[in-house]
């Protein structure tokens, strides 16, 4: 049967926590938040109120929205209270395994039966270590902070994970305006983390060398970088610049920092003829469409972004 959901229960109150708890009370749902302490759970009543405010003045809700928003949110310091009748809880206590275990028995022994369990670990794959009654109902889902605002997702199933409970979950997801990748695999931090270690890898050679300041560095960031980014993602880029050159600079060791992964995929496509934009397929397959066609597609949505970022000023640090 595909679940439905009702009412939502997040464990801990801490950064993740109160923000979990205003995104699914926005999205209309009841939600308890659990904290061992009162004093956590007064700091997330401030903290989401606050946020809720933000969005008021930024235009993404009205005034009116605030009270019921925040009355479908409900606190507590006891498991048994927050475990009653929910439909997903999700975990966002501390990154270790002991605390992982510890909680996951917990809510198994609480929830009732048909409540999924999820859990937010970023670099832990406690699908290697919990043990419940439940398996068909554990998944992971990962959000960003803050997760109120930011759209990703990562979603993580097992061998034993119902895909009719992971369906349900990534739907609900996209009801309230998330945007869900579900990974066919456990890999420590996902996406975003593991290609952000490695770009600050390289900005920390560059600072620790003297070529550039951290001011020029981050406008380079955002005005070279993330910008292409928001428009083609990371591997539509390589296949507009080319995924020939992009081979030629991967094993390229006498002018970059070389290479700790030899990129197999991308010299497989190289080897088929698979170029990119310029052949009609590379890591996408552009069906038919010509180079001038998708380049124009392109320079429209960035010439949109560019006009959106000078005239609202949202570039660049916030202090």
């Amino acid at each position: 049967m595909t679940p439905t959901f009702k009412k939502i229960f997040i464990v801990g109150a801490g950064t993740m926590g109160h923000g979990l708890a205003q995104v699914f009370a926005t999205g209309g749902y009841e939600v308890t938040l659990y904290s061992r302490t009162q004093d956590t759970l007064k700091r997330a009543e401030t903290l989401t109120r606050g946020s809720l405010e933000t969005m008021v003045e930024a235009g993404v809700l009205k005034k009116s929205d605030i009270a019921p928003i925040l009355g479908r949110i409900h606190t507590t310091t006891s498991l048994e209270e927050g475990t009653n009748e929910a439909d997903l809880a999700i975990e966002t206590v501390v990154e270790t395994k002991d605390a992982k275990i510890e909680i996951f028995k917990q809510l198994d022994t609480l929830c009732p039966p048909k409540t999924i369990i999820s859990s937010n670990s970023t670099n832990l794959n406690i699908f290697n270590f919990i043990s419940t009654s439940r398996p068909d109902k554990i998944i992971v889902t990962h959000f960003y902070a803050p997760p109120q605002i930011i759209p990703l997702v990562d979603v993580l199933k097992n061998e034993q994970t119902d895909m009719n409970n992971v369906n349900a979950v990534v739907e609900m997801l996209k009801k309230m305006g998330k945007k869900p990748i579900v990974f066919n695999k456990p890999v420590a931090g996902y996406v975003v983390s593991r290609v952000m270690i490695a770009y600050q890898r390289e900005l920390y050679f560059l600072l620790d060398n003297g070529y550039i300041d951290a001011k020029d560095m981050d406008d380079a960031m955002i005005w070279g970088l993330a910008m292409r980014m928001m428009v083609v993602g990371g591997l539509q880029r390589i296949d507009f610049g080319g995924l020939d050159l992009s081979a030629k600079n991967a094993m390229n060791t006498k002018d970059a920092t070389p290479l700790e992964y030899k990129p197999k995929m991308l010299y497989d496509l190289v080897a088929q003829g698979n170029l990119g934009v310029k052949t009609g397929k590379g890591f996408y397959d552009y069906k038919g469409k010509s180079e001038a066609e998708l380049a124009h597609a392109r320079d429209v949505k960035l010439l949109k972004l560019l006009k959106l970022l000078q005239e609202n000023d949202v570039t660049g640090p916030v202090l």
